[in-house]
């Protein structure tokens, strides 16, 4: 969260009409743009000052002739330079010094005392090749332009960086970004997240991209929970093809993410060799797109998409595990409509698990790994309903689907 979130009505309303601060001192202070500050006076209703009361406020400020004096005269201090010292525009110290009688540089002379900055080689290289610190923040400690210091390379026959190694240097984000934990369980999971729900592309050499819309709360919270450790997590709003509005959410990270930017129809080999691997994967590919429903009394884990290869991968390692399902099916062909107006551009494949064992066996292989809060709300009612039948019925064995599972190959 910024610190200007967290500012009130009130207080702001103190920085502006009390203590008469500019929108760009207190942009300054909270770190952020004046704009949003104005963003801020409309929400909470507050009243800008007309023209002729900033001109009045901006009249008022005060400089002492012989302190003025020495910072511009004596020190060499530049109108941009005092005016950050007296919370004010450089136009303002300019028409101060012309009030005292202040002669006032010509721009030769200004652009004659920025060239005259005192680097030192031994510093400067220091800087530049062992700290490996950009041009930008060099000027900026020196208080030049960037220009300057360019020039300074060159004299002191200090060598340039190519654009490849000036360009990581250069580009800082605006929040930081910290590197993936490197954990495989959280990889498998974020990876079959990715498959099922989750955008992901890379942005620029340095920025991988994760993004989602959802009208659901759990999950934008599963999405920062993910994501928000990595780097910052910026929300906004978007129109669904039912005129609904969803809440959209992005996540900028680092190149350690790179893993999640390839969208396949397909489980890697490496995944479906561990159990636990795999376990994770389908927690992630069902927080995305499984349920846990009741249906005619009766607990059922339905997990479906479009990525027909990896639903018919989940149910051949599912059979693997002892977890009994039939083969998938076609939900819904080609082409057609759901209840929300999107078109299918593929056919749906759905996979359900309907025995009493399987259902049982599967929520133990995936509850360590499932993040989605409404899918673990639901996971808790199908396991309860699954219980409350074996002891209704004496943990009488499931006898669905028992003659296609033995024509199948299945043994039970």
């Amino acid at each position: 969260m910024r610190i200007i979130d967290k500012l009130p009505a009130k207080k702001l309303k103190e920085l502006y009409w009390q203590r008469k601060m500019s929108l760009r001192k207190i942009a300054e202070i909270y770190q952020c743009y004046q704009a949003t500050i104005w963003g801020k006076f409309k929400k909470y209703g507050i009243k800008r000052r007309t023209n002729s009361e900033a001109r009045k406020l901006v009249l008022k400020i005060n400089i002492p002739k012989e302190e003025l004096e020495k910072l511009y005269s004596k020190r060499k201090l530049s109108s941009p330079e005092i005016a950050k010292i007296y919370h004010c525009t450089p136009e303002t110290v300019r028409r101060i010094l012309k009030k005292y009688g202040i002669r006032v540089r010509t721009k030769s002379e200004a652009q004659r005392l920025l060239f005259d900055i005192n680097i030192p080689k031994k510093e400067l290289k220091g800087l530049y090749l062992e700290e490996k610190v950009s041009s930008t923040e060099i000027a900026r400690k020196f208080k030049c332009s960037p220009g300057l210091i360019g020039n300074r390379l060159r004299e002191y026959k200090i060598p340039l960086r190519s654009i490849q190694e000036a360009l990581p240097l250069s580009n800082i984000p605006k929040y930081p970004r910290h590197n993936f934990s490197g954990d495989l369980e959280e990889k498998t999971y974020l990876i079959g997240f990715r498959r099922g729900d989750l955008y992901a592309r890379q942005a620029r050499s340095r920025t991988v991209t994760v993004s989602m819309s959802s009208s659901k709360k759990a999950q934008h919270e599963l999405f920062k929970n993910l994501f928000l450790k990595y780097g910052h997590v910026w929300q906004g709003w978007t129109k669904a093809p039912d005129e609904t509005w969803e809440t959209s959410m992005c996540c900028y990270l680092n190149n350690t993410f790179k893993f999640i930017i390839d969208k396949k129809d397909l489980i890697e080999p490496w995944i479906l060799e561990n159990k636990k691997y795999f376990a994770a994967f389908l927690a992630g590919y069902m927080d995305a797109e499984g349920s846990f429903c009741i249906c005619k009394s009766n607990g059922v884990i339905y997990v479906g998409s479009q990525d027909k290869t990896i639903i018919h991968q989940i149910r051949q390692k599912l059979i693997e595990l002892g977890i009994l399902c039939r083969p998938p099916q076609i939900k819904r062909k080609k082409g057609t409509r759901d209840i929300r107006g999107t078109i299918s551009n593929k056919n749906i494949w759905g996979l359900w698990i309907h025995r009493k064992d399987s259902i049982l066996k599967l929520i133990d292989l995936i509850n360590p790994y499932l993040k989605h809060a409404d899918k673990r709300k639901g996971m808790e009612i199908v396991k309860n309903n699954v219980l409350e039948r074996n002891r209704k019925y004496n943990n009488q064995q499931d006898r669905r689907y028992y003659k296609l599972y033995l024509n199948e190959g299945i043994k039970i």
